[in-house]
């Protein structure tokens, strides 16, 4: 895994702009013409080696897609990405175009720094839309901040309190690719959602970490 992270400040995260709509609705008819279905989908390189991360650390991709992987079908089958707000659907929008993994989090929410690695099953994680705990299987990987939370479950599922709202004003964006993704690709994909969310919710922007070369 390779992994790089962004930090932006002062953002907007209202509903998605006339321009940003239309970015994603180009987008979401190009991949109903480049796929003839989930199984082409299944079967791009960059979304196999998701999918034999998860198969290494015990999770059946089948049941827990990778995230590229169900943004791709959700786009396949309605013509459209999700609508959440104006960040979120920009990341989105790239995840679905560099075929990397995105996901952001309330920087006021969390205790920086944030790490990845193989979780113990011994830590915190309350999943996105709920409010209950959820069990964490020893050996799987995730993102945790100084506190020992679960930001995000393998790149499947992130956590209800570190989650992007129409309230979040400072948030940290992790890019996160597969050794099918070189470095200075993931720097490139760095370097556009930089100027999409920069464009379509103002603040700033600054690189935390670049992902490591091979």
């Amino acid at each position: 895994m390779r992994a790089g992270a962004l930090v932006f400040r002062a953002v907007s995260r209202g509903a998605r702009d006339a321009a940003l709509h239309e970015a994603i609705a180009r987008e979401a008819q190009a991949i109903r013409a480049r796929y003839d279905g989930p199984q082409a989908i299944r079967t791009l390189p960059e979304v196999v080696a998701f999918a034999d991360l998860l198969r290494k650390v015990g999770v059946n991709p089948r049941r827990e897609q990778p995230s590229v992987e169900r943004l791709l079908n959700y786009a396949l089958k309605r013509g459209d990405l999700p609508t959440i707000n104006s960040l979120v659907d920009s990341y989105n929008l790239v995840s679905v175009r560099s075929l990397c993994s995105l996901g952001a989090h309330d920087l006021d929410k969390i205790d920086m720094p944030v790490s990845l690695g193989l979780l113990t099953g011994t830590e915190t994680f309350i999943p996105l839309g709920s409010d209950k705990p959820m069990s964490i299987t020893a050996g799987e990987y995730g993102y945790m901040d100084a506190a020992q939370r679960v930001l995000c479950r393998l790149d499947v599922l992130q956590a209800e309190l570190s989650k992007v709202t129409t309230a979040t004003r400072n948030a940290l964006l992790i890019v996160e690719g597969t050794a099918s993704h070189p470095a200075a690709q993931l720097r490139h994909v760095m370097e556009d959602v930089m100027a999409l969310v920069s464009r379509h919710c103002g603040g700033t922007a600054e690189v935390a970490a670049w992902p490591n070369p091979p």
